[in-house]
């Protein structure tokens, strides 16, 4: 089981398993970056938000307003 240490109290934690991403087009994968998609907020601009980071990861679509890879690579 892998461990990670957690953010906030610095200890280390065993998890289960890695989350897996589903593949391009599957079902999952589309209801998945569906819904991120709706959420509200100002995600869309920070690079840091967690729901960007995981659409990323996921290879959803871009929505628009979303930042773009190549936008945070200039704005550093």
């Amino acid at each position: 089981m892998p461990r990670i240490r957690n953010p906030y109290t610095g200890q280390m934690i065993t998890v289960s398993s890695a989350v897996r991403v589903g593949p391009p087009g599957s079902p999952r994968q589309r209801a998945f970056c569906s819904r991120t998609a709706r959420i509200g907020g100002r995600w869309k601009r920070n690079p840091e938000s967690k729901n960007l980071v995981q659409r990323r990861r996921w290879k959803c679509q871009y929505v628009p307003g979303e930042l773009r890879i190549t936008e945070y690579k200039r704005r550093r």
